[in-house]
């Protein structure tokens, strides 16, 4: 077995060295190793040209995270693709831990490793559960929210994995149609890994395979020739990609109750006079009007799996919950 690790990078320079120093130091996996730069004009390009054992592809920084991943995954070659950003370094045997949680056979097609700070003092992501709550602004489901910090033993299964950085059969990547790439940033490993639940694979939590991320460091970058700041193309992206999500996979009575929590949002920030994050939910709509047909025509093609396992039952599942 082998991997084909796929980088997104933008402007990452601070973090390539070591990222490729650690990728160099896996044991007991064979590596291929593709790198998405998204126009980096920090000096990335110079320094990756110079990496022989990379293949080097590029794809506009505007796309976002995952579009950048689904395009290094058409040159993938290997049987398990191990998405990832820029500013992470491994353990040495991260990714030979992750390939063999991976059972085709038990139908558990991915895997994700916890993650740490850079500088390895603090742990920022480990097992993921589902818990009942109040009302949440920032899920598909407003009832339900992620705990991305629980405590799981080796291969218990988690609903998604992190984004950032998984493991994921090749094939199996494939044929659940590859990451959404109207996802910007947030919600996409959610998208992703709903489709597979609705089709009965799973992923599992792998907290011996450690990954040390720069958490964050990606909203302080700006982007279309330093006129957007990630961080405002993340919002908009985030919340009107919880509304696409509920056209794709939820029930009728749930799409509502997505739209009423984008109102109820834009309320809240009238009430604190938060104007500026007001004017950004109108982009937020904007960009939900964008992405619509293809929401609408995803959920007609694939309405039997909605109707079998509707979007919302997800959220619910019991062997998910906390």
């Amino acid at each position: 077995m082998a991997v084909s690790v796929i980088v997104s990078n933008f402007n990452g320079i601070s973090f390539l060295p070591r990222l490729i120093e650690s990728l160099r130091a896996q044991q007991g996996v064979e590596l291929e190793i593709i790198i998405v730069d998204r126009k980096s004009t920090d000096g990335s390009l110079d320094f990756l040209r110079d990496v022989s054992e990379i293949q080097l592809i590029t794809e506009p920084p505007e796309t976002g995270l995952v579009a950048g991943y689904h395009a290094g995954s058409k040159i993938a070659t290997r049987e398990n693709l191990f998405f990832c950003n820029e500013d992470m370094w491994f353990s040495s045997d991260c990714l030979s831990k992750l390939e063999k949680a991976i059972d085709i056979d038990k139908k558990i097609i991915a895997a994700d490793p916890w993650q740490w700070t850079y500088q390895g003092d603090e742990r920022i992501h480990a097992g993921t559960r589902f818990q009942k709550c109040r009302f949440s602004f920032n899920s598909p489901h407003p009832f339900y929210q992620a705990d991305f910090d629980c405590e799981l033993k080796e291969g218990e299964g988690v609903p998604f994995p992190c984004a950032g950085a998984v493991m994921i059969s090749a094939i199996h990547y494939r044929k659940l149609g590859g990451w959404d790439s109207s996802f910007f940033l947030n919600h996409e490993d959610t998208d992703l890994f709903l489709r597979a639940w609705q089709q009965g694979y799973s992923c599992v939590s792998v907290p011996s395979a450690k990954v040390y991320h720069a958490c964050g460091a990606s909203n302080q970058k700006t982007i279309a020739g330093g006129k957007l700041s990630v961080g405002k193309r993340r919002y908009i992206s985030n919340f009107s990609s919880l509304i696409i999500m509920g056209i794709k996979y939820f029930s009728g009575f749930f799409v509502l109750l997505g739209l009423l929590s984008t109102f109820v949002r834009m309320a809240s920030n009238v009430i604190r006079f938060r104007f500026v994050y007001l004017g950004w939910d109108f982009l937020v709509l904007r960009e939900v009007m964008k992405r619509f047909r293809g929401a609408c025509e995803y959920r007609k093609t694939h309405r039997e799996w909605n109707r079998l396992k509707p979007g919302e039952s997800f959220f619910t599942d019991s062997s998910f919950s906390k």
